[in-house]
């Protein structure tokens, strides 16, 4: 009844406002930075992503002296004549950024082609990337991929986005514009490079990856990075392919906010308008997250939006044949904390021939693998398991042990506002606040997930490629409490708490942000001599 009953009037005229004021934001910091960056365009560019790129940077016609990087879509890759594709080459080869824009999968491997480095990857939620970009770093092709931008799920009752949801798809996307300018400003760096491959010696393969890929989440909840490792080798002794991926997370819930209204006052911001729909005008801040108790003449409303409840990571082999999860790390579920350990070490025997681009790449004598690290967290708890064709999985979660726990657990991982509270700000002294990973100033970062399979030669036998699908979810919260308590007139026809004003109720909207790519790594060569 309240869902069919809520609206929020004026979304166009407020969606409107914020776009001519994030345009009106990035055409000041064009005038501040265009001189600083000049970028080559190739061919036409279009879109939202597009013109706000061109308010933060020069952009100039294509040149071919490879001394700036380079801005084109994806779909003009097929067009290109061979100079275009040469100076391309040149661009990469010189450690300047190319960024795609809308690119496809088959945009990214023609891209991957002209330059001669990099392998595909696919992904089941979306056909194109919002941006693609390539760029060559100590040897190793380095990417960035932006995914399509997730938007609010903060609605009005007829599905409308409703004003904060406005406001934060706006952010969402100047963050997209800013991350992808920020790849284009990106340095030639000089080439630092390990050792050489010998085969008389031993090569440290955790330093020698074969591709390195950061997905950047655009989402109006958040900024979500992950830092994809990806290393692989053949041992000659047994005839076996070794894979290891790494996952490193820089998550943060930059949209967590407290919100409330109330009915009270001569300018209410909770009021039920002329044909008796429910107007909520949410405001920021806690000041309307209490109850009026007993008597009171007024309802209030509040909610704590866009928090995470867990993230989660997979990792998952899609070969047949015979394939072996060697290790995975964090290797056990633990117990809430803020710090552990991740990572491991072992080594292979025998003559090896490392993929990579560097000077490590190609025949050692052995292989030695280090990454152990110790890491320092919001407080969480860690579930680790195994997942399909000997994959790994972890979920991290906020928990605490109040008085509302998540059906079937101990974890109570949403804000607890309201339950069996009776005070002006409510959960100020109730172990209810949320945890400092769920609130804009809190990080989930410098986290890293890492898992190692050996395969046999008969996964070699039905793909072209040895392909390991990389998923991750953040599982965002809204928690809403309506306190008013129904025994007076008011606007709100919701009644969360008793006939006191008391043991108040909230409920959680859980909205997962999901994403998976598969990344097809070519089988590493078999040449033992």
């Amino acid at each position: 009844m309240f869902a069919r009953s809520l609206r929020f009037s004026g979304t166009s005229k407020v969606v409107s406002i914020l776009f001519s004021a994030f345009a009106l934001g990035t055409s000041v910091c064009s005038a501040a930075n265009a001189d600083n960056l000049t970028v080559r365009r190739l061919g036409h560019v279009d879109g939202d992503l597009a013109s706000g790129i061109a308010k933060q940077v020069r952009l100039v016609a294509f040149s071919r002296q490879h001394d700036a990087p380079v801005l084109l879509e994806g779909a003009t890759l097929s067009r290109l004549n061979d100079a275009d594709r040469r100076e391309l080459k040149a661009t990469y080869q010189a450690g300047y950024t190319i960024v795609l824009l809308d690119a496809n999968a088959q945009h990214i491997k023609a891209l991957h082609a002209i330059v001669g480095a990099g392998f595909g990857f696919r992904s089941k939620e979306s056909a194109s990337m919002m941006a693609y970009a390539l760029r060559r770093e100590n040897l190793v092709p380095t990417a960035m991929v932006l995914t399509p931008m997730s938007r609010s799920p903060l609605q009005t009752a007829d599905g409308k986005p409703d004003a904060t949801a406005v406001a934060d798809d706006a952010l969402a996307l100047g963050r997209a514009v800013d991350r992808t300018v920020t790849e284009l400003r990106r340095q030639p760096t000089p080439i630092v490079a390990g050792p050489p491959a010998s085969p008389d010696g031993t090569i440290e393969w955790d330093q020698n990856p074969l591709q390195t890929d950061t997905f950047a989440v655009s989402t109006s909840q958040g900024v979500y990075n992950t830092e994809i490792n990806v290393f692989a080798l053949h041992r000659c002794l047994d005839n076996t392919d070794h894979y290891v991926v790494t996952a490193a997370a820089d998550w943060t819930a930059t949209q967590a906010k407290w919100q409330g209204a109330t009915s009270a006052g001569s300018n209410p911001s909770m009021y039920q308008d002329n044909n008796g729909n429910l107007v909520i005008n949410w405001q920021d801040g806690r000041t309307f997250c209490s109850s009026g108790g007993a008597g009171a003449d007024f309802d209030d409303v509040c909610r704590y939006a866009n928090y995470p409840l867990s993230y989660g990571l997979t990792m998952v082999p899609r070969n047949e044949g015979t394939v072996i999860q060697t290790n995975a790390a964090p290797a056990a579920t633990q117990g809430q904390q803020t710090t552990y350990t991740s990572g491991f070490s072992f080594s292979i025997g025998g003559t090896v021939n490392v993929s990579a681009n560097g000077p490590g790449g190609g025949l050692s004598a052995n292989a030695t693998w280090s990454n152990t690290t110790q890491t320092t967290v919001p407080p969480l708890i860690v579930e680790v398991g195994n997942t399909g064709n000997e994959g790994a999985a972890w979920n991290f979660k906020y928990c605490t042990t109040g008085l509302e726990p998540d059906p079937g657990t101990d974890c109570t991982g949403h804000v607890q506002m309201v339950k069996d509270v009776c005070q002006a700000q409510l959960g100020d002294d109730s172990g209810t606040d949320p945890q400092l990973g769920q609130t804009a100033n809190g990080k989930f970062s410098n986290v890293v997930q890492s898992a190692h399979w050996t395969a046999d030669p008969d996964t070699r036998t039905q793909a072209p490629t040895f392909d390991i699908e990389v998923g991750f979810t953040a599982s965002i919260g809204t928690t809403i409490a309506h306190l008013g308590y129904g025994l007076v007139t008011g606007p709100d026809p919701i009644a969360g708490c008793n006939q006191f004003g008391c043991a108040c109720v909230s409920s959680t909207e859980v909205n997962p942000v999901v994403r998976s790519v598969t990344f097809e790594i070519p089988f590493p060569a078999t040449a033992c001599k």
